[in-house]
């Protein structure tokens, strides 16, 4: 296992995202010895909507498609920069940075996204009794930019308030972060995703919104690339959303070693509310990752002040060309039995 934002303005930005890239501490790097293609990947959160991966790491379906992959965990932004700068090749989940680095002239794309609901609460201190009462309090996201980050101002919006004036913003950088800050008094509410949200309501906090029940098109667990990746690298590209895709098929199929899997990974130590996060991530998890257009629809909504938004087409967003090309192979039939 070896273990954003906007495009970098000028050299120094892309070296210094190269170097943290390079430069992890040795307990979250490893290598997968092999004489596979090498590709890289960048995961930007600790949540089991990531899990893909490295389910496929594990699993060996890398390795099987001829792949040396290395797993790099960054912030959702460095994990954008460091594919701007070429870095990696593939992040995953840094869902709205794709669409606003895309909007401002770069070449990102979605490859695929696993989910079309945000599998989220919105968490808060037991004290909040409605949305009202969010008004002056400190909410909680792991950086401005991020997932979190866009459905914290969604929900704030959709119970007329406003994100800039009637709350405080506050950035704690992980997922698991969060919970440590409503327990430490730091914020007052979050949006918290699966498993770290069974964390919280365990914990006493309260679920004021599942999220899941928004009422919009959100993709989520993206697969994020760059266009000549998939146009100077395709033959990778394909092998790489093979192995994407046993990896879905496994999570679906084998619970058991599922879990052990994001167990390892999240270094969670509680297999029940592990459990607990797979059967709802599997429940609404898509078979065949085709990225929604509604979703991408749903994100520009959110950017609409950002220049291009309002009128871009969503469909400019999305590669379908991998996935269409696995299907008329005759891949994604072999996958399921049903």
């Amino acid at each position: 296992m070896k273990r954003s934002s906007l495009i970098c303005s000028n050299a120094l930005a892309v070296a210094l995202v190269v170097v943290a890239i390079t430069m992890f501490p040795a307990n979250l790097v490893a290598v997968e010895s092999g004489k596979g293609t090498p590709l890289r990947l960048a995961y930007s959160a600790i949540t089991v909507n990531q899990a893909i991966p490295w389910i496929a790491y594990d699993a060996g379906h890398f390795k099987k498609h001829g792949l040396d992959v290395e797993l790099v965990h960054a912030s959702s932004i460095l994990a954008l920069q460091a594919l701007l700068a070429g870095e990696v090749s593939i992040a995953q989940s840094v869902t709205d940075a794709c669409v606003s680095s895309n909007l401002s002239g770069a070449d990102t794309l979605f490859m695929g996204a696993i989910l079309d609901k945000p599998l989220y609460s919105f968490i808060v201190n037991p004290k909040i009794k409605s949305p009202a009462d969010l008004k002056g309090k400190r909410v909680g996201v792991t950086r401005i930019g991020s997932t979190p980050d866009a459905l914290a101002r969604a929900m704030l919006k959709m119970w007329n308030l406003d994100p800039a004036t009637d709350v405080t913003i506050v950035q704690l950088n992980e997922m698991g972060l969060l919970v440590q800050g409503l327990v430490s008094g730091v914020i007052d509410a979050a949006p918290i995703s699966i498993p770290s949200n069974i964390r919280a309501k365990n914990l006493g906090y309260t679920e004021l919104f599942d999220m899941t029940k928004i009422g919009k098109t959100y993709i989520t667990g993206t697969v994020v690339t760059r266009k000549r990746f998939i146009d100077g690298q395709r033959d990778t590209a394909k092998r790489f959303m093979r192995a994407f895709l046993e990896g879905m098929k496994t999570y679906l199929e084998d619970e058991d070693f599922s879990i052990k899997v994001i167990q390892k990974w999240t270094r969670a130590k509680n297999r029940d509310e592990v459990k607990e996060a797979y059967a709802l991530q599997a429940k609404n998890m898509l078979r065949i990752p085709r990225t929604s257009i509604d979703g991408v629809k749903t994100i520009l909504q959110g950017m609409e002040k950002l220049p291009g938004a309002k009128t871009a087409d969503p469909r400019r967003f999305i590669d379908f060309t991998i996935l269409d090309e696995l299907e008329k192979e005759g891949f994604l039939k072999t996958l399921y039995r049903n």
